[in-house]
């Protein structure tokens, strides 16, 4: 999941950014304090409204996956190993079995050895 920090602007995973404290309340909903390593900002990361984006993020990732063949171009080729871990990464947390099928596929299909 990516977090952005809201005064500089840097954009990365969420476990980049140095965790110092749990922050709002059950009733709110579960989020983290965590800190900008571009700025050092304090940044909130909200579990909840990150999940919410990741379904479509899901879809966007799946879908340009799906249009990739296997290429001796080795940039091709780490783009699609990027987007397998990344889905991957995700269905850790969603559990779909039709995505879990479509990577193992995609996988097979790309990376044959």
């Amino acid at each position: 999941m990516d977090m952005t920090c809201h005064v500089c602007g840097y954009t990365a995973n969420y476990l980049k950014f140095d965790y110092l404290c749990k922050n709002g309340c059950p009733a709110c909903g579960e989020s983290d304090m965590r800190l900008c390593p571009a700025c050092g900002t304090r940044c909130v990361f909200s579990r909840s409204e990150s999940l919410e984006d990741e379904e479509l993020k899901m879809r966007e990732l799946s879908v340009r996956l799906a249009g990739m063949v296997r290429s001796q171009d080795t940039q091709v080729m780490a783009e699609a190993k990027n987007l397998l871990e990344q889905l991957h990464e995700i269905n850790r947390r969603w559990n779909i079995q039709a995505l879990n099928q479509f990577l193992k596929e995609r996988q097979h299909d790309l990376f044959p050895e």
